[in-house]
């Protein structure tokens, strides 16, 4: 308990690893805690934006990246009573031309280790039980091996994902926040699949769907995302959402002789950060456990890869400064909500407008009519173009009107 670290980082996924990485090039003394050892699964869609991607090569290891996931080069859009759109993933001046899924037992370990060889220290398994305040620093309080154990830290990054608990037990946390529940499994021996995913609008509750991410040329991610519940319950109709999608006419050819890999897994999402808490005494929030997953789409491991970064640049200038007072990290704050609040109020629009069946298909027929607004649509949904590009009254109109 002896020794003080600058900063301490508990939880070592994507958000909470990036910020340890950067933090750590800093040359700042980082912990870096999780309550799992690595690698270890973590339930997820596995999908990387190209948005995700750029995020890895500016840490140097989207290379590794590539090698670990399977290369996406477009995606498929099934909705009720329409044609099926397709599309490529649209060339951008900054981010890469393609998604990857990478099963997030490679992904976490990559970018935790990526952490460690930048100088982060990091320890597990190691279950934080409470925080509590000092003068001028803040004590761990924590659990590994079965034994009580203490850290010290001048700062504090949590980056627990939708774990409400401690947030709740250090006073973060005044309301359950808005989720939305996922279900997912691994299948092998599937047939008919490609290098797109396959997203389906039409065979799953709504506001919702059903995808596809190809893992290999005959494996995939197989899970549906649905609608949105009060963290506190449980959904009960998860797995039989998951069946009635398993079993629809468009996915019979591909699961004629699939197999299940593991076990089935749902987990909540958090999708409230535009009212979400982003710090505390000398804590930060990061990624999920500030609320950032896209309420359009579910995807949140580009906005954590990013809120790390921003954390780690955020607290050189509190360092240097000296201030980590309650006031002083509102900064931080501040320049989430610039980097995050319009997009997500925007994508929470767009969800509650198109993605129900009477639009959705006009939607889908209006992108494939019209090539420039298909691009639009498809850059909206890998988080590369602002919302508000599809919710122009230009375009708008279009959609309402049917034309």
């Amino acid at each position: 308990m002896s020794h003080l670290y600058d900063v301490a980082v508990v939880g070592a996924g994507p958000g909470g690893s990036a910020a340890a990485h950067y933090l750590a090039q800093q040359g700042r003394d980082v912990l870096l805690l999780d309550k799992s050892d690595f690698p270890r699964d973590k339930t997820c869609g596995d999908g990387l934006t190209p948005r995700a991607l750029d995020a890895l090569r500016d840490m140097s290891i989207l290379e590794e990246a590539e090698r670990a996931g399977f290369r996406i080069n477009g995606l498929e859009l099934y909705a009720k009573g329409v044609d099926t759109m397709f599309a490529e993933i649209p060339k951008h001046p900054v981010y890469p031309d393609h998604l990857l899924i990478v099963p997030r037992f490679k992904l976490d370990d990559l970018i935790r280790g990526r952490a460690v060889e930048s100088g982060a220290h990091f320890e597990s398994p190691v279950r934080i039980g409470n925080l509590q305040y000092e003068r001028d620093h803040v004590l761990l309080l924590a659990e590994q091996d079965g034994k009580a154990i203490t850290y010290k830290a001048k700062v504090v990054i949590l980056a627990i994902g939708a774990n409400m608990s401690l947030l709740r037990d250090i006073g973060l946390l005044k309301r359950l926040p808005r989720t939305i529940v996922a279900v997912r499994a691994y299948y092998e021996g599937m047939r008919g699949l490609s290098d797109r995913v396959q997203t389906y609008f039409d065979s799953v509750p709504m506001p919702g769907y059903g995808w596809i991410f190809p893992i290999a040329a005959d494996a995939a991610n197989v899970g549906v995302g649905i609608q949105e519940k009060r963290s506190d319950q449980r959904s009960v109709s998860l797995r039989s959402a998951l069946d009635t999608f398993l079993q629809s006419a468009r996915l019979a050819p591909l699961m004629t002789d699939a197999k299940r890999v593991g076990p089935i897994k749902s987990y909540p999402l958090r999708i409230d950060f535009t009212s979400a808490p982003t710090y505390g005494e000398r804590v930060l929030l990061v990624g999920e456990t500030a609320g950032l997953v896209s309420p359009l789409t579910g995807e949140g491991i580009d906005f954590s890869l990013e809120s790390g970064k921003l954390a780690a640049e955020f607290l050189a200038g509190a360092f240097e400064q000296g201030d980590f007072s309650q006031s002083g990290l509102a900064g931080y704050d501040k320049i989430l909500r610039a980097h995050f609040q319009s997009i997500f109020r925007f994508l929470g629009y767009m969800r509650h407008l198109y993605i129900n069946p009477f639009l959705l298909g006009r939607v889908v027929t209006l992108c494939e009519k019209v090539p420039e607004i298909k691009r639009i649509f498809v850059n909206v949904l890998m988080s590369q173009q602002h919302p508000t590009k599809m919710l122009h009254p230009r375009i708008l109109g279009r959609v309402l009107l049917g034309i």
